[in-house]
């Protein structure tokens, strides 16, 4: 029998600015969908998924306006926060948590497993090897290792 893998939610936003229109808006939909109490505010945007609740079911998933919640492979620890799809200059002034698609991370994959697309680092699980060189270049701080074990820890 194959083992089974845990899933949870993962939320693609740092907070930051309520203006980017890409990120949290804190309109709290993800937290009344949640039946187990897995999602809570503590004040600003974006929630916090208590990891340990979670169970991968994806009513948050479904529930948020602006799709940025996603249901992870709870082992695959490298996950980019941001979801703003603008570059540079502009994605700053959104916010100033944003990815400015500046590409190094995905130079710095030896695995050629992040790509920048609209704007944002999107990671192949199929090919990433969770060495975590993406998330020690990233000048932003916007790719994480949830578990913090290479980054900060992802709240």
């Amino acid at each position: 029998m194959a083992e089974r893998v845990k899933k949870t939610a993962y939320i693609r936003c740092r907070g930051g600015s309520i203006s980017c229109g890409y990120g949290c808006i804190g309109c709290g939909m993800c937290a009344d969908a949640c039946r187990i109490g897995a999602i809570s505010f503590c004040g600003a945007c974006p929630p916090v998924i208590d990891r340990g609740k979670c169970v991968g079911c994806g009513l948050c998933a479904r529930a948020c306006p602006q799709s940025i919640i996603e249901i992870i492979n709870d082992d695959f620890n490298i996950q980019p926060k941001c979801s703003n799809k603008d570059a540079g200059k502009t994605a700053l002034d959104a916010c100033p948590n944003s990815c400015t698609a500046c590409r190094r991370c995905e130079k710095s994959c030896p695995a050629d497993a992040v790509h920048v697309i609209d704007n944002c680092p999107v990671i192949d699980p199929a090919k990433c090897i969770c060495c975590g060189m993406c998330a020690v270049k990233c000048p932003r701080g916007v790719i994480r290792d949830i578990h913090g074990i290479i980054t900060e820890k992802d709240v």
